[in-house]
């Protein structure tokens, strides 16, 4: 024995006789550690390597010891055993080695000790809350919030039990707070994260600038946050500096200019991520200088102490609570899904808790993680960076190489770069063009340039006499590439000294490498529905007019409830997925099924109305002698009906739209009206998103038109937004192929594609877009539906019982308008009748 611990001769004559069976080779017990220090219990759990020991301990209880036997007789721990016993350890096993006959026992590291547990008190989150609590003593405009309480409490309950929390908490629930102080509770008392993961930056940035520090002042307590970003978020230090110097073999003129800025910026940032930066880059001058793995010299970089990504993830590291985007979690989550690991850092570190805020959102983030997409505008700007009309890394590799004296691996390098890669690399741009013409021509019947690639599209004519010869050939090019690539990085790598010398060079060509296979792979994946474990859709997408529009080829899983329920619901003790709207009329029942919230999960549901008082603060008005809510007379509508509210509330409005086509058109008609001269316009798609939000709350009276990303995320409290046109309903387009490919699974399995999809999701999709106008107890405004289904069909009933319970009034527009006009002139509302659910009444 070496070490604490002995083996009892029955657990050491069980392990020869299965070593003996396995003639000597390599075998791994799993064995128990009773109350005197004895090992015993041994049981044969894997055979051979690293790989087959870490899998086989998902399956055991902490506490566990693994023991495997060196068939050599030395029982000194490899590097490979090293490595196994800190991520056994981090899942709370032990590793110790033996010899083939069981005598000698060599314990590398003893189970980690049970941690215990410490349940945070729920009366005392809730106290902190509460009247005469530390929050109301350090917040000015302190509001007793109930529902805020109850919502906390239940949080903390999700904390010390398990199980899955989902909670709809309204707008001004403060529903932010109320999960924050039992995460942070938490962490004081077990040393153990939270991860918040958001879907919009505005939510992000108010965590960490404001609800964040505001509680660790009000609290007194001390903790640590950290705002996560993806790692090619930041700028590699190293990399700019050698893009710099090599810009000239690198980039053309306005890419120069670029990289002076980028250089100039990166000497007094103190941030360094791409936020940051004053004036964005281009995509292939970032490229060259953001923080890559694949090109990463870790702590062997001369920056590695001041790298900004590396910085951050050392925060990341030691913080209480992560804030991070829906985008990151699922990069971690595929990361630890491959892998097998749950309890070591992947993209994040380890966690055990998450709060899964704008939970909505999750279904779609999820979804464009899961799938795969290759456009040709990618693929053409992958293949720019290695040549591109004598820039790029080829020929700075090629001459780096031709400035050295000869040998004869440079020599070979220099004939590879020159005579195999950069003609391979044209070879494949003009694969990849003849490819993406191929499929363009497939989306030009299509009228959305949208086509969905059917079951057996593989073995139809058009695609075997099409595309298909065009995709073999392009997708072994790329393989071809790879292969090139590793040969010169490897054959250099053979000399010490070249490999010294072209260290930097050699990390992109490694990088790239990757690059290039993640392409390869995406094409496979997309266009090969051979032994598919998740049922997939695809589809080609053509975006952008006359010229060189942009074709990508698209995969997406179906369903990705079951992906979600096994590598996050199964995989932390605790999560709670809130959001201002995740319940339609019929409950959580949607989320729940489009979530994977099943399959024996604990899971509570809880809903906190909003605070405010929808009853006297908004109205709903549905105009119903409008035209059919499609085409260019429905578009005059939606101009006219903007205008005459903008009367009533002399601006002050967000008109929200369902397809670009429809904005545009009413912008048109707006600014034919004359609109633009009394009231500024501001036109999601003529200038950037902030701006244009920043202009209308400052303007007190714009009119400002947006589409999906004005639906949601986007918080304009007080007076400068008054009123809300929503154009029509957001219903998903069924022909869509994702959107068609889960209605098919739906009715395949027997239930409603629209009943049981599209109505309820866009119920919350109106939801959501309702609550961009009451933001505050003072908040005051009208909703105008110009959509007369929902007056007109029986689901009507239904989106609008999903709604907050504002009154609403349905008649013709002239009516309507005299009951927005008294509205917005405080006078009487007796002829606003509303039920319970705010079903429409008529006048």
């Amino acid at each position: 024995m070496i070490g604490t611990l002995a083996l009892t001769s029955e657990a050491a004559a069980a392990m020869r006789a299965e070593v003996a069976r396995a003639q000597g080779n390599e075998v791994c017990f799993a064995t128990r550690i009773d109350e005197r220090g004895h090992v015993c219990e041994a049981r044969v759990v894997a055979r051979g390597n690293a790989r087959a020991v870490l899998a086989a301990a998902r399956a055991l209880a902490p506490g566990t010891l693994l023991v495997h036997n060196h068939p050599s007789g030395d029982l000194s721990p490899s590097d490979a055993d090293l490595d196994v016993a800190a991520r056994l350890y981090a899942e709370g096993f032990g590793l110790a080695i033996i010899d083939n006959e069981a005598r000698e026992l060599y314990v590398v590291v003893e189970p980690a000790p049970e941690s215990r547990i410490e349940p945070i008190d729920g009366a005392a989150v809730e106290a902190a809350l509460a009247p005469g609590g530390p929050v109301a003593a350090a917040h000015a405009g302190y509001e007793d919030r109930p529902m805020q309480r109850d919502f906390a409490r239940a949080v903390t309950d999700a904390y010390n039990e398990g199980g899955v929390l989902v909670a709809e908490a309204g707008t001004g629930t403060g529903k932010s707070v109320a999960y924050l102080i039992p995460a942070v509770r938490w962490a004081l008392r077990n040393r153990e994260r939270t991860v918040v993961s958001t879907n919009t930056i505005n939510l992000q940035e108010q965590l960490v600038g404001k609800d964040l520090p505001f509680l660790r002042s009000a609290l007194g307590e001390s903790f640590r946050w950290a705002l996560v970003k993806g790692r090619g978020n930041y700028i590699s230090i190293r990399r700019a500096r050698l893009a710099a110097a090599a810009q000239g073999t690198l980039f053309e003129g306005a890419q120069e200019r670029e990289m002076a800025a980028v250089q100039a910026w990166v000497e007094t940032t103190r941030d360094g991520s791409l936020q940051d930066l004053p004036v964005q880059p281009s995509n292939d001058v970032w490229d060259e200088v953001r923080s890559d793995p694949d090109v990463c010299l870790r702590a062997r970089c001369p920056h590695f102490e001041d790298c900004f990504y590396q910085r951050a993830r050392r925060e990341a590291s030691s913080a209480d609570v992560l804030v991070v985007n829906h985008h990151l979690l699922f990069s971690d989550l595929a990361v630890r899904r491959a892998t097998g690991n749950y309890t070591a850092a992947a993209v994040l570190p380890p966690y055990r808790r998450v709060v899964l805020d704008e939970a909505h959102n999750l279904e779609d983030a999820a979804t464009s993680h899961l799938g795969a997409r290759v456009s040709r505008r990618g693929l053409f700007r992958l293949l720019a960076r290695l040549e591109r009309r004598g820039k790029g890394m080829l020929p700075a590799l090629e001459g780096a190489l031709r400035a050295e004296r000869s040998d004869l691996l440079t020599a070979e390098a220099l004939r590879q770069v020159r005579e195999d890669l950069r003609p391979a690399v044209e070879r494949a741009r003009q694969q990849a063009a003849d490819l993406f013409d191929r499929l363009e021509r497939m989306t030009t019947a299509a009228h959305d340039g949208v086509v969905r690639l059917a079951e057996g599209f593989a073995a139809e004519p058009a695609w075997v006499e099409g595309p298909a010869d065009a995709l073999d050939s392009l997708v072994l090019l790329l393989d071809e590439l790879v292969r090139g690539l590793r040969a010169v990085r490897v054959g250099l790598q053979e000399d010490r000294d070249a490999a010294a010398r072209h260290e930097e060079r050699l990390l992109e060509v490694n990088g790239i490498e990757g690059r290039l296979r993640d392409a390869a792979d995406g094409l496979r994946l997309t266009f090969s529905t051979a032994d598919e474990a998740v049922p997939l859709v695809r589809w080609l997408e053509r975006r952008g007019g006359a010229g060189e529009p942009n074709v990508a080829a698209n995969a997406a899983p179906v369903d990705i409830g079951p992906l979600l329920r096994d590598a996050l619901f199964e995989q932390v003790d605790a999560a709670v997925l809130t959001s201002a709207t995740l319940a339609t009329r019929s409950g959580f029942d949607f989320l729940r099924q489009r979530l994977g919230l099943g399959g024996g999960l604990r899971v509570t549901e809880r809903s906190y109305p909003s605070p405010f008082d929808f009853a006297t603060q908004a109205v709903v008005g549905i105009p119903t002698d409008l035209p059919e809510a499609r085409g260019p007379a429905f578009d005059q509508a939606v101009a006219r009906a903007t205008e005459e509210l903008a009367r009533l509330t002399d601006g002050g409005i967000f008109v929200l739209f369902t397809s670009w086509r429809s904005l545009k058109a009413v912008a048109a008609g707006l600014r034919a009206r004359g609109v633009e001269r009394r009231w500024p316009l501001f036109v999601q798609g003529e200038g950037p998103r902030a701006r244009l939000l920043a202009s209308f709350t400052t303007s007190g009276r714009g009119i400002l038109l947006g589409v999906a990303s004005f639906w949601e995320g986007v918080d304009v409290p007080g007076e400068p937004l008054r009123g809300l046109v929503i154009a029509k309903l957001p219903f998903k387009v069924p022909s869509e192929p994702l959107t068609a490919a889960r209605i098919e699974a739906l009715e395949l399995d027997g239930r409603s594609g629209f009943a049981d999809f599209m109505l309820p999701h866009a119920a919350l999709r109106l939801k959501q877009g309702f609550g961009r106008l009451i933001r505050s107890r003072a908040d005051r405004g009208a909703v105008l539906l110009l959509d007369g289904r929902v007056q007109a069909r029986g689901y009507g009933r239904y989106l609008l019982e999903s709604l907050p319970p504002a009154p609403v009034v349905a008649g013709p527009w002239e009516q309507v308008h005299a009951e927005l006009r008294r509205f917005y002139a405080g006078g009487e509302r007796a002829a606003l009748v509303a039920d319970a659910g705010g079903a429409p009444s008529s006048l």
